[in-house]
């Protein structure tokens, strides 16, 4: 690679664009390859991230530049035709686009997973989900499912006091959840804590249902 002739112009033109040079060379080897782009590739791939809605001096500028430097144009045409699909206007999509530029990167079925079980399962509304997009990034299997039966087995029992804020719940780290929300109520539920720990959530759940608050 001839540095004249490619990094240190794209170093420039990164400059240029507000982007911390050295924020970018420690993030990860994947993204500080744009340094290695041919410089009109790269400036192409700046307008690319630009036409997401996502600003040359936003703090996400960064990963939308990951995202459209990385990612093929029509696997990202694709993420937004699901995105309105599902009922997303063409402002919220370029508003999650400006707030979590990743989500239009992920898997078609990790999309369109988040997106049924946030709508269909929580009855989250779009508006929500368009305030919110790191829900979109979050695992349904691993965070957002067992933390959801938890609070609903809780919700059923009457051991809630009020209702919490679905983001607030998903977002807060593994151990304050656990400490919220499971070890004060595992002497009303029998078997609460170990199964939530498990991420067992098919006949577990079932028979936790089952019994009576003591």
């Amino acid at each position: 690679m001839d540095l004249d002739k490619v990094a240190r112009p794209n170093v420039d033109f990164l400059r240029q664009c507000g982007q911390d040079i050295s924020e970018i060379a420690g993030t990860n080897l994947y993204i500080s390859r744009i340094f290695t782009m041919k410089p009109e590739v790269l400036k192409e791939t700046v307008q690319r991230a630009e036409e997401l809605g996502v600003e040359r001096g936003a703090r996400m500028f960064r990963r939308a530049l990951a995202v459209v430097a990385f990612t093929d144009n029509e696997v990202v045409a694709r993420r937004i035709r699901l995105l309105h699909n599902a009922g997303f206007s063409k402002d919220d999509v370029l508003a999650i686009a400006r707030k979590q530029p990743l989500v239009l990167g992920l898997s078609e079925q990790k999309v369109q997973g988040n997106v049924d079980f946030l709508m269909k399962d929580v009855g989250l509304e779009v508006s929500y989900i368009v305030r919110r997009p790191v829900l979109l990034m979050y695992s349904v299997e691993r965070r957002l499912l067992p933390r959801h039966c938890l609070l609903k087995v809780l919700r059923e029992k009457g051991l809630l006091k009020g209702e919490p804020d679905y983001y607030g719940t998903a977002s807060m780290g593994e151990k304050i959840f656990v400490e919220k929300y499971a070890h004060p109520f595992k002497n009303h539920v029998p078997g609460l804590t170990d199964d939530y720990a498990s991420k067992c959530w098919g006949k577990a759940m079932d028979g936790i249902r089952s019994q009576k608050t003591d």
